[in-house]
C-alpha cells in the first residue's frame, strides 16, 4: 500500500534559502579596484580639460597685446610726437630708446650734455623768449633737444618766430607783418607744444609709423638747407610727398624727433630716399583741444601752474587710447 504523501509545510517554503545574500555596492564594484580607479580617472580627466581650457583662454587674451612702445619702454615724443605732443612746437624721444629700456628722461639730459648741441638748445631758448617775452613758456628738456636738431630756418617758422606773435596780425623778426599762430602763453598752442610730452611703445619704424597713424597724424620731412619740408599724409602709402612750407604747420600741434636711429628707421619704413635729420608728426585742432581737457582735468591746476606734462598713449585693436601719465608743477 503506498504510503501516504506529505503536504509540504508552507512555513518551511517562506524559510528556504534561494541563494546566497545580494552583494553591497562597494563589493559588486571593487572586486578588481573597479570603482576608485574609475573615480580617480574621471576627476583627473575633468581636471585636465579644466586645465586646457583655462590656457586656451589665457592665450587668446594675450593675442591682444598692445604694439606701443614700445615694447621698447615708454618712448617721449617731443611736442606731441616726442617729448611730448600738443598745440604748438615739440618733440620726441626715441621709441628705439625704450627698446633699449633707457629711461626717455635719462636720454634728453644726456643729448643736452652734448657740447655741439649747445649753441643750438640757446637759439631755441632765445627764440621762444623772442615769441613770448613774459618767459612764461617752459621748454622741457627733451623739445629744446628736439629742436636742436633742427635748421635754423626751420626751427623758427615751425616755432612761429617768423609769423609775428598774438591774435591778430603781428610783426615778424624781419619787421613785416604776419599772421601769428593764436597767442602765447601756456595755454596757446606753442606753450603746449614746449610743455607737453606724448610716450608711445614702439618696436621699429614701421610700428612707430602704425602708431602715429592710429593717432591721425601726419608727417613734415624737413629738407636740408632751406625752410621748406615734404608733408606726408598717407602713412601706409607715401607716394610722392608735396613740398610745403614750413611756416604753414606753426599753429598746429606737433612733435620733433630728432633722434638719428629713430629718424633713419622712420624713413626707412617710409621708402623715402630722403636725408634728413628730423621729422616732425602733425596732429588736429580737435587732438589738442582733447589733450588740453585731459592735462587741466588731471589734477584740477591751471595751464599756467603746470611745467610739464606727459601723456601715455596706447594703441589697441589700432584704436589710440592717451591719458596724463605723469605731471610736473612749476617751482
Amino acid at each position: 500500500m503506498p504510503e501516504p504523501v506529505a503536504k509540504p509545510d508552507p512555513k518551511a517554503k517562506a524559510a528556504r534559502v534561494e541563494g546566497p545574500p545580494e552583494e553591497s555596492f562597494e563589493e559588486k564594484y571593487n572586486k578588481r579596484l573597479e570603482f576608485p580607479l574609475s573615480l580617480v580617472s574621471s576627476v583627473l580627466i575633468h581636471v585636465l580639460i579644466g586645465a586646457v581650457i583655462g590656457y586656451c583662454v589665457l592665450v587668446l587674451m594675450n593675442k591682444g597685446e598692445d604694439k606701443s612702445g614700445v615694447p621698447v619702454r615708454s618712448m617721449e615724443v617731443v611736442g606731441l610726437g616726442g617729448d611730448d605732443g600738443s598745440a604748438g612746437s615739440g618733440g620726441m624721444a626715441d621709441p628705439l630708446i625704450e627698446k633699449l629700456n633707457v629711461d626717455p628722461a635719462t636720454a634728453a639730459v644726456e643729448s643736452l650734455a652734448d657740447p655741439s648741441k649747445l649753441p643750438q638748445i640757446e637759439d631755441v631758448q632765445k627764440t621762444i623768449k623772442t615769441i613770448d617775452p613774459t618767459g612764461n613758456i617752459p621748454v622741457s628738456s627733451s623739445n629744446a633737444a628736439a629742436y636742436a636738431g633742427l635748421d635754423k630756418a626751420i626751427r623758427d617758422k615751425l616755432l612761429g618766430a617768423n609769423r609775428g606773435a598774438g591774435n591778430e596780425a603781428g610783426k615778424g623778426t624781419d619787421g613785416s607783418k604776419g599772421t601769428g599762430p593764436g597767442g602765447t602763453g601756456s595755454n596757446s598752442t606753442l606753450g603746449r607744444n614746449m610743455r607737453w610730452t606724448l610716450r608711445f611703445k614702439v618696436s621699429s619704424g614701421r610700428d612707430y609709423l602704425d602708431q602715429l597713424k592710429a593717432m591721425k597724424a601726419k608727417l613734415l620731412i624737413p629738407i636740408p638747407g632751406g625752410d621748406k619740408c615734404l608733408l606726408i599724409e598717407n602713412l601706409d602709402n607715401p607716394g610722392t610727398p608735396r613740398t610745403v612750407d614750413a611756416g604753414d604747420y606753426a599753429s598746429l600741434l606737433r612733435f620733433v624727433d630728432s633722434r638719428p636711429e629713430a629718424v633713419n628707421s622712420v624713413i626707412g619704413a617710409l621708402g623715402l630716399d630722403v636725408r634728413t635729420r628730423s621729422f616732425c608728426a602733425i596732429f588736429t585742432k580737435e587732438q589738442e583741444a582733447e589733450l588740453a581737457k585731459m592735462e587741466t582735468s588731471y589734477r584740477n591746476r591751471r595751464a599756467e601752474d603746470i611745467e610739464e606734462t606727459i601723456f601715455k598713449v596706447t594703441i589697441r585693436g589700432g584704436v589710440p587710447e592717451v591719458y596724463v601719465d605723469e605731471q610736473k608743477v612749476k617751482r
